[in-house]
């Protein structure tokens, strides 16, 4: 059955379905010599890449703030009552999100764990412009927080790093944006962002990563943020050799959210058919989406493992993804329009649909040993637009942290939705959050 176990012949079905598409209208894309002649870019190495990219290196991190050293906020020159960024000082705890298979009657119901302290986080979160070209370094002009309206901001001099002997971690750069909303009739600024991973140290050195943001804020000290780390794991370096570790719970900081995560591969019955333009590619995407359950420790002997399980099939994606993969910059925006998640039972009968898209996102070209050609990781977010079912009325943010292969064409995405969920509608058991 597909959405309990997924099918047999994914790999079959997977070629049977893109094959017929790839001679139609090869896009003016000069090819690399890794790719013989006469072979189709659009299956040539196909398995050996999507294998690739799903060896990947996931942490699942909560931000809290500590007394020991506080958050510093940074008021503006011409109003000290105002706010133009604030210099983070975080602790970071293990976060588990668990989802359940939906069904019918329980619709779809997570259970979300916040655990002890694995690493510390340092950067300064300053507003920019709206015109302002975010770069590592450049400080933008004093841009005071107005809670009223979304604004772009900017996370300069990250450094994450974990507690494990050889003090792991990377050096990094991103840029996001705030969503006004209101909740029970509160003001709350959520934030969304993309960080890219411009060094790894310890056991992150010479590892690729992209790490997707998503929560609010009450400034100065409030930062509420789900880190989504993704590192490139080609080799396997971070597998864990023994059991991770049980979670110490604490409550939980924010139970008036609840966080969903799905994984996403290509659906071989629905092929990607991407058109060509002079503003680059125009794709219809077509994704399953699995149950996925991430986690990691830094144990008694303080060494960094995770491990990532992937479950049954239980929904579907639709969207539309526009960007150029010949832009000569490294880091290219791109976006998706009509995204429609459709989640299901094991017999396939619909739960609910989400309409959501990523407004902002960024592509980083990466280099992939055993890949003809570079990928693509992904970092984007988006607001919930509407949904049915469960997600009718809901209000939420979508991240989503992945990589993508142009030719060969093949995806492993990964996604975080953040919902608002003061009433627990997504919760297992809403008394879950504070044992």
């Amino acid at each position: 059955m597909k959405s309990r176990e997924g099918n047999q012949d994914l790999a079959a079905k997977r070629h049977a379905a893109i094959q017929p598409a790839t001679s139609a209208a090869l896009p003016p894309i000069a090819l690399p010599p890794t790719f013989p002649p006469g072979v189709d870019p659009v299956t040539y190495q196909l398995e050996t890449v999507s294998r690739l990219l799903k060896r990947a290196a996931y942490f699942s991190i909560f931000s809290i703030h500590t007394a020991n050293i506080p958050n510093i906020p940074i008021p503006s020159p011409r109003d000290p009552r105002s706010l133009i960024g604030i210099e983070a000082n975080e602790e970071l705890h293990r976060f588990e999100i668990n989802v359940e298979e939906p069904t019918i009657e329980g619709g779809l119901k997570a259970t979300n764990r916040v655990g002890e302290a694995v690493a510390d986080v340092y950067f300064k979160w300053m507003l920019i412009p709206d015109d302002f070209e975010a770069a590592p370094g450049r400080v933008p002009p004093p841009t005071e927080l107005n809670p009223t309206r979304s604004q772009r901001f900017t996370f300069l001099d990250g450094q994450m790093t974990f507690r494990d002997r050889e003090r792991s971690g990377f050096r990094a750069f991103g840029a996001g944006r705030t969503f006004p909303v209101m909740i029970d009739n509160q003001l709350q600024p959520r934030v969304a962002a993309v960080v890219d991973v411009l060094e790894g140290f310890g056991k992150f050195k010479g590892l690729l990563g992209t790490v997707a943001v998503n929560g609010h804020l009450t400034p100065p000290q409030g930062l509420f943020l789900n880190f989504m780390v993704r590192f490139m794991d080609p080799e396997g370096k971070l597998g864990a050799s023994s059991p991770l570790r049980s979670l110490r719970r604490i409550p939980d900081p924010d139970p008036g959210s609840t966080f969903l995560v799905f994984l996403g591969e290509d659906d071989p019955d629905n092929q990607t058919t991407p058109s060509f333009t002079p503003d680059g590619i125009r794709a219809n995407v077509h994704e399953l989406l699995r149950l996925v359950d991430i986690n990691f420790h830094v144990g008694a002997s303080r060494d960094i493992r995770r491990r990532t399980r992937v479950g049954p099939i239980v929904g579907r994606l639709s969207t539309t993804l526009s960007f150029n993969p010949q832009d000569p910059n490294r880091v290219t925006p791109y976006r998706t329009t009509d995204g429609i998640f459709t989640f299901f039972d094991r017999r396939e009968n619909t739960i609910g649909t989400l309409d959501a898209n990523v407004v902002e996102g960024r592509a980083f070209r990466t280099e992939l040993a055993g890949a003809p050609m570079p990928v693509f990781r992904f970092g984007g977010f988006g607001p919930f637009i509407g949904g049915t079912g469960p997600f009718t009325g809901a209000l939420g943010m979508l991240s989503m942290n992945a990589v993508t292969s142009v030719f060969p064409r093949t995806l492993s995405n990964l996604y975080v939705m953040r919902v608002s969920d003061p009433d627990g509608k997504f919760r297992v058991a809403v008394r879950d959050a504070w044992f």
